[in-house]
C-alpha cells in the first residue's frame, strides 16, 4: 500500500475529532508530529486506511496551571516544553528530557502526545512523567478519564488506548522550591538517536546539607516499559549524598532493570551504562544543590 493511496481526515474541532474515531469503521491512526508515525509506516509496522491529522486542533496545544497540577495538551511541541518559563521553573526534568529528543527539527514538530502514544520503552519524555506523577487524560465521544501513567502503558508499542480514543490532557505535578530534577540519556549520537539508556531523577531537598527527604528514579530502554526504581529511591533517604551513598545507590541499580541485548547495545552493557548514567545524574544535581 503506498502512501498515495491513504485517506487523510483533518478534523477542525476536538468534538469532531472524537466523534469521527466512534462512527469510523475503518482503521485509522492519529497523526500529530508524525515524526514516528510516518517512519514506522513505511517500515511497515502500520499502515492504517486512514489517517487523522491533528494539527488544526490548537486547543489541544497549551501549557497552563491549575490547582491540580500543570496541564500540558498532547499537541504541545518539544520545542513549547523547552522553551517554557513556567515547566524550567517547576519541571525542570521535562524540559531536560524535551532538550533531548533528536535534532531541533525533530522538537519542533514532534509532541509530548505523540511521545505517549508511541510507546516506545525509549522515548526520552516518558521517564520524566513517571517522576513527576502525570496522569493522561483520555476521551471518546462519550466519555472521559484519567488514567495514573504506570497504568497508561501495557507493554513495548501498546497503551490502553481503545480504537475511539485519544489523549487529550497531560497533568503533571509542579516541583516545589526544594525539588530538582534532571535527565540523563546515552544514544549513539548526542541529541540525534534513540535511548540505549536513559534516566530522569526528581528529588526533594531537606534543608541538612545534601539531605535527601524523598526521591523518584525511572529508567526508560531497559525493560518493557519504564522501570521505577525503588530499591535505589529508599535509598536516597539513607544519609547524605556524598560520594560513598551516590556510588552505592548507583551500583543498586544495576539490578532492579531488565534490559535486552538488540543492536543497539547488550543488556549486559545497558545494566552497566545504567548505573552510569544515575551516578552521573546524582553527580550533577548535588552540584546544583550546593550552588543555591
Amino acid at each position: 500500500m503506498r502512501v498515495s493511496e491513504m485517506d487523510m481526515y483533518s478534523p477542525s474541532t476536538v468534538e469532531e475529532c472524537l466523534y469521527f474515531l466512534h462512527e469510523e469503521e475503518k482503521s485509522s491512526r492519529l497523526l500529530a508530529g508524525g515524526t514516528d508515525a510516518v517512519v514506522r509506516m513505511k517500515d511497515g509496522y502500520f499502515r492504517p486506511e486512514i489517517w487523522i491529522n491533528l494539527k488544526r486542533l490548537d486547543e489541544l496545544r497549551f501549557i497552563s496551571e491549575a490547582e491540580n497540577g500543570i496541564h500540558i495538551g498532547p499537541l504541545t511541541t518539544h520545542t513549547d516544553i523547552v522553551k517554557s518559563e513556567l515547566l524550567q521553573e517547576k519541571a525542570d526534568v521535562l524540559v531536560g528530557a524535551s532538550r533531548e529528543v533528536g535534532a531541533v527539527q525533530l522538537q519542533n514538530m514532534g509532541t509530548l502526545g505523540g511521545n505517549l502514544a508511541t510507546a516506545s520503552p525509549a522515548g526520552d519524555t516518558i521517564p520524566a512523567l513517571y517522576v513527576l506523577d502525570a496522569k493522561i487524560e483520555i476521551s471518546s465521544f462519550h466519555d472521559k478519564k484519567v488514567v495514573p501513567i504506570h497504568e497508561f502503558f501495557t507493554g513495548p508499542g501498546r497503551t490502553v488506548l481503545k480504537q475511539d480514543e485519544m489523549i487529550t490532557n497531560i497533568i503533571i505535578q509542579p516541583q516545589g522550591e526544594n525539588e530538582i530534577g534532571i535527565f540523563e540519556k546515552l544514544g549513539p549520537r548526542k541529541a540525534q538517536s534513540i535511548s540505549i539508556v536513559n534516566v530522569a531523577i526528581n528529588l526533594k531537598m531537606g534543608e541538612n546539607p545534601r539531605e535527601c527527604l524523598s526521591g523518584k528514579i525511572a529508567f526508560g530502554s531497559v525493560g518493557p516499559t519504564i522501570i521505577r526504581s525503588k530499591k535505589c529511591e529508599r535509598m536516597l533517604t539513607l544519609g547524605p549524598l556524598d560520594e560513598t551513598a551516590i556510588q552505592n545507590i548507583a551500583g543498586a541499580a544495576w539490578k532492579e532493570v531488565m534490559p535486552i541485548s538488540d543492536v543497539r547495545g547488550s543488556a549486559k552493557y545497558r545494566r552497566s551504562m545504567a548505573s552510569a548514567l544515575l551516578e552521573r545524574g546524582l553527580h550533577r544535581l548535588m552540584q546544583r544543590w550546593d550552588e543555591r
